[in-house]
């Protein structure tokens, strides 16, 4: 059975391993995925702390989103959107996206929301306030593309992740 990109992608984040929530949503009108992540932790040692805004919070618990588009390089043009984004991946229209791209995004995403995790959690049971004063996702280029290429030389065909027929 051939997977198109929306199922790879259902399939694949269905099996990260992940205390939070991942959320696929597919604009068609768009042509585009967005991938959202959010945390949900507890925190400990911090009374309060400043959110994005500049608000206090008093709450037990903080929510944290980000997301990551991928788009079709075709149709879309980020170039307006992308600050709201963790990064922006594009497709190549129909043909899709490679599958060694679907399998190194699955990859570097476990690996970052490992490290995200284990950095908010620290972020939150600080009580150092000098010690961490910033939690925000870090997407590395370099290291998805490392991946990448890695994932490339263990695969034995050019397979492609079509996109979805409307």
């Amino acid at each position: 059975m051939k997977f198109d990109l929306l199922d790879f992608l259902k399939l694949g984040l269905s099996k990260l391993d992940f205390d939070g929530q991942l959320e696929l949503s597919w604009n068609k009108e768009q042509h585009t995925f967005t991938i959202e992540i959010t945390f949900v932790m507890e925190k400990k040692a911090r009374a309060l702390f400043l959110d994005m805004t500049g608000e206090t919070s008093p709450k037990p618990a903080i929510t944290f989103v980000d997301a990551i588009l991928l788009y079709d390089r075709v149709f879309f043009d980020p170039r307006r959107v992308q600050d709201d984004y963790l990064v922006c991946l594009p497709f190549d229209g129909q043909k899709g996206w490679e599958l060694a791209k679907g399998e190194a995004l699955l990859t570097y995403l476990q690996i970052l929301l490992d490290n995200s995790q284990s950095d908010l959690i620290e972020f939150l049971n600080s009580s150092d306030s000098s010690k961490i004063t910033l939690f925000e996702l870090e997407w590395s280029a370099e290291e998805f593309s490392r991946i990448l290429a890695e994932t490339r030389q263990v695969q034995d065909k050019d397979y492609w992740l079509a996109y979805p027929k409307l």
